[in-house]
C-alpha cells in the first residue's frame, strides 16, 4: 500500500441483541486511538453510532457502525446496508440457541450491499464468560431449582417498566407446567440476586458484578434462552418464535407484555411456551453445556455453514473467531482479523444492483 489515505468505508456490525455489537466495536475504536467509551443500557443501541478505527498510522480507516440487534430495526440496517462495504457478525457465545437470528440478519443486509465478493468476519463474543459458564452451570442450576421451589410455594415478584417502573408480584399459573414468560423471570430474577449485588431497577450499569463480565443485561437473554432450550409446546414455526424473543431486551414481565400480546406481531410463532416444574438438575446443566454455550465444534460448523452461504449472498468469509473483547488477547485477535477484512475490502467488485441516479 502506497503512503496515501485509503478509506474502507463503512462496515456494518450485526448481530442478534446483547452479543455485543457496540461495546466490541467501541474498545477497537478505543485500541487504534478514538478516545470514546461505553455505557450498556437495557434498550440497547437504538440509534446508529459511527465509530473510527485506523490502522497504518491513520493511513488506512473505516467507520464501524454497530445497529441495535432487535427485530424493529431491521430496515434501518437494510437502509445502511446500501452503503456499506463489508460485514462483521456478531453471534453470542453464551446463547447458540439465538445465533439464527444473527446469521438471518447478515443475510438480509447482504442482499443491500452493492458488491460482489464483499469481506465478512464471524465474531463468536464472550470467550471468556463460556468458560466462566461451563464451570458454574451446576451452581446456576442450583440456584434455579432453588427459585422454582419458592416461585411454586410464595409466587414472585418483578420490576414492571410500562409508563413507569412498578413492583409487581405474581403466583405461577400452572404448577405442573410453568408459562414461559414466567419461568423466564424467575430465573432472571435467581441470577440477579446470587450473582449481582446493589441493583437499582430499571438500570443496567449500576448493579455490582460478581461474576466477571456477566451482565445485567447478559442475564436476562441467557434466561430466555435457558428458557428456549428447556420449554415444550413451542410453536411449528421455529423462526416466529425466535423473532418473537428476540423484540425486547428485558424480560416480558419487565415490558409489561405478554405472550399473546406479541403474537399480534408474529402470529406463526404459536401458543406459549411452557416449561415442567418438574425439571431437574442434571436436565439444566445439559441445557447450559450443550445448548447455549457454545463448543469447538460449533464454531466449525459455523464456519460451514458461512461459507455454503457464500454464494447467496456474495460475501466471501474471513473466518470465525472465538473471542472476548473484554481481554486483551481476545481484544488484539478481533482487532487484527478486523485489519484483515478491510484490505479485503478493495477485493470486492462492484455489482450493478443498485446506482445513484436510480429513483
Amino acid at each position: 500500500m502506497n503512503s496515501e489515505i485509503y478509506n474502507a468505508g463503512r462496515i456494518l456490525v450485526v448481530g442478534s441483541q446483547g452479543g455485543g455489537k457496540t461495546y466490541l466495536a467501541t474498545k477497537l475504536s478505543e485500541k487504534t486511538g478514538e478516545p470514546v467509551s461505553y455505557v450498556e443500557e437495557f434498550g440497547g443501541t437504538i440509534e446508529t453510532e459511527y465509530l473510527r478505527i485506523s490502522y497504518e498510522n491513520g493511513r488506512l480507516f473505516s467507520l464501524l457502525l454497530p445497529i441495535g440487534g432487535q427485530e424493529k430495526w431491521a430496515s434501518l440496517r437494510s437502509q445502511f446496508g446500501e452503503t456499506a462495504e463489508g460485514i462483521i457478525v456478531i453471534l453470542d457465545s453464551l446463547t447458540k440457541e439465538f445465533w439464527i437470528n444473527s446469521i438471518r440478519q447478515a443475510i438480509s443486509v447482504s442482499s443491500m450491499l452493492p458488491y460482489e465478493n464483499y469481506p465478512l468476519l464471524a465474531v463468536v463474543s464472550k470467550e471468556d464468560q463460556n468458560r466462566l459458564l461451563q464451570d458454574k452451570a451446576p451452581r446456576f442450576a442450583e440456584v434455579i431449582l432453588n427459585g422454582i421451589k419458592t416461585a411454586l410455594d410464595e409466587g414472585f415478584s418483578y420490576w414492571a417498566r410500562g409508563f413507569k417502573i412498578i413492583q409487581r408480584h405474581e403466583k405461577v399459573k400452572d404448577k405442573e407446567k410453568i408459562p414461559f414468560s414466567q419461568f423466564e423471570q424467575i430465573v432472571t430474577n435467581v441470577l440477579e440476586e446470587n450473582f449481582f449485588e446493589n441493583i437499582v431497577p430499571g438500570d443496567a450499569k449500576k448493579a455490582r458484578k460478581l461474576l466477571p463480565g456477566f451482565s445485567l443485561v447478559n442475564a436476562r437473554l441467557f434466561a430466555r434462552a435457558l428458557t428456549t432450550a428447556l420449554s415444550h409446546g413451542k410453536g411449528e414455526d421455529s423462526t416466529a418464535t425466535l423473532s418473537l424473543l428476540n423484540e425486547m431486551r428485558p424480560t416480558m414481565l419487565e415490558l409489561d407484555t405478554e405472550w399473546n400480546s406479541l403474537l399480534k406481531k408474529y402470529p406463526n410463532a404459536g401458543s406459549e411456551p411452557w416449561v415442567p416444574s418438574t425439571v431437574g438438575e442434571a436436565e439444566i446443566v445439559n441445557a447450559i453445556r450443550d445448548k447455549l454455550l457454545a463448543s469447538p465444534y460449533d464454531i466449525k460448523e459455523l464456519k460451514k455453514q458461512l461459507n455454503a452461504l457464500s454464494e447467496k449472498t456474495g460475501w466471501k468469509l474471513i473466518d470465525v473467531i472465538h473471542a472476548s473483547a473484554f481481554e486483551r488477547k481476545g481484544l488484539e485477535l478481533i482487532s487484527d482479523y478486523t485489519y484483515k477484512l478491510l484490505r479485503k475490502i478493495r477485493e470486492a467488485n462492484p455489482t450493478e444492483k443498485f446506482t445513484l441516479l436510480e429513483p
